[in-house]
């Protein structure tokens, strides 16, 4: 479970990245190569940044509709694709209840996300 969750982590953290408006931190080639890597660290990546992302459209689509609340993260360019990393991982190592390791990760990230990284109501 825990490789899921650092890969879910690492896919945020690229999503965040582009969404902060950087270039991207892979492209289709690269997912491609990845995907088609006969070794099992290979095959976990790519099935693991697929459901990263497919996760990512499904709580973008949520937080649009408003059913996240009134807030969304907004990410600043400068912050690393590290430290939104390390945002998440801190929040993860804090985790106690059995309520907050059952909710799904895709919303548990984004929560983080908007708590560390809140849009200003100009922003939005």
């Amino acid at each position: 479970m825990k490789p899921i969750i650092t890969a879910l982590t690492l896919s945020g953290a690229l999503l965040a990245a582009a969404a902060a408006a950087e270039p991207p931190a892979m492209t289709a080639g690269d997912l491609a190569q990845l995907c088609s890597g006969a070794d099992h660290v290979s095959r976990n990546a790519c099935r693991i940044y697929i459901l990263g992302v497919t996760q990512g459209i499904s709580l973008g689509m949520r937080i649009a509709d408003g059913k996240a609340g009134a807030a969304r993260p907004c990410v600043p360019a400068g912050v690393s694709a590290d430290a939104v990393e390390q945002t998440v991982k801190d929040k993860l190592a804090g985790i106690g209840s059995a309520a907050e390791r059952g909710r799904e990760a895709s919303g548990f990230i984004g929560a983080i996300l908007i708590s560390a990284f809140r849009c200003s109501k100009a922003g939005h």
